[in-house]
């Protein structure tokens, strides 16, 4: 049995600002006073200088996935809040790190989820299985200054790479992917590191459907961490049983019409731990 818990919402924001800030490298971003929205801003910023702002597709897909959290009833923000605000500086939705605002960054959680994970050849004594076809595990360097251009995303980039090779599918052979959306540019990055769009393309698949429900490849349909909660400690562990719910249909009111194989990605830091999973049901 694989156990992930956490508990965050007893301590201030500031608190779990400086407690999660110490999971960067802090001879560099800490003395800098930076937290990890300060870093995904840098991320934002960088993307934005290449490719030009992209503000508005970071709304859409925070808008996104809260209106998919809606449908989950596991979540932890079931509210739909719209496009409009979410792509609006108020003072309801202010500048945490520019450019990111409050509806770009994820929530402060709790929560717990867990699963079994057994040999293959006892599958049978289960009414339910679900496999790992791949999975991948890439760490970049933790220093952001190793980084010779942050819009690569290159652990994640190579985890999926591998995963894929492991697999021996691509991204097209996917029905559903749920990715580590702590911010909404690292799923805006997620997207091209899956190869789903070319780098600096990623707001096609936003623009077109592609990542919505109902779309090619749904993304976050559970909500993902922005709406269905980051609880860090089960976080990695909670997307599995989502994956693993949508290929046995027990997804309830978000369940997503018939998928045959998805993928999970899950990040540590500012994508120093990358993880891919590919999953299918196989009982």
């Amino acid at each position: 049995m694989v156990v992930g818990a956490e508990l965050m919402t007893r301590r201030s924001t500031a608190e779990v600002a400086a407690i999660l800030g110490g999971c960067s490298y802090h001879k560099e971003e800490g003395n800098l006073g930076l937290t990890f929205p300060g870093i995904f801003a840098k991320y934002a910023k960088a993307y934005f200088e290449q490719f030009g702002d992209h503000s508005t597709t970071l709304a859409r897909i925070a808008a996104k996935n809260h209106a998919n959290g809606v449908r989950n009833p596991y979540a932890q923000m079931k509210k739909d809040l719209g496009f409009d605000f979410c792509n609006t500086v108020s003072a309801k939705n202010p500048i945490v790190a520019d450019p990111l605002r409050v509806t770009d960054c994820s929530l402060i959680s709790d929560g717990a989820a867990a699963l079994l994970i057994v040999n293959s050849d006892m599958a049978a004594d289960f009414p339910r299985a679900v496999e790992f076809k791949a999975r991948s595990h890439v760490n970049d360097y933790l220093p952001m200054s190793r980084r010779s251009n942050l819009t690569d995303f290159e652990g994640p980039l190579r985890a999926w790479a591998q995963a894929y090779t492991q697999a021996g599918c691509s991204v097209a052979d996917l029905s559903f992917a749920e990715v580590h959306d702590c911010f909404t540019i690292a799923e805006l990055l997620s997207y091209e590191a899956m190869g789903l769009a070319t780098a600096g393309k990623g707001a096609s698949v936003v623009e077109d459907g592609t990542v919505f429900p109902g779309g090619k490849l749904p993304v976050n349909a559970s909500g993902g961490l922005k709406a269905k909660g980051h609880p860090i400690g089960a976080t990695g562990v909670s997307m599995h049983v989502i994956g693993a719910m949508q290929l046995c249909g027990e997804a309830g009111t978000f369940q997503l019409p018939a998928p045959e194989t998805g993928a999970i990605f899950n990040m540590g830091g500012s994508a120093v731990a990358n993880y891919v999973s590919i999953l299918r049901r196989i009982r």
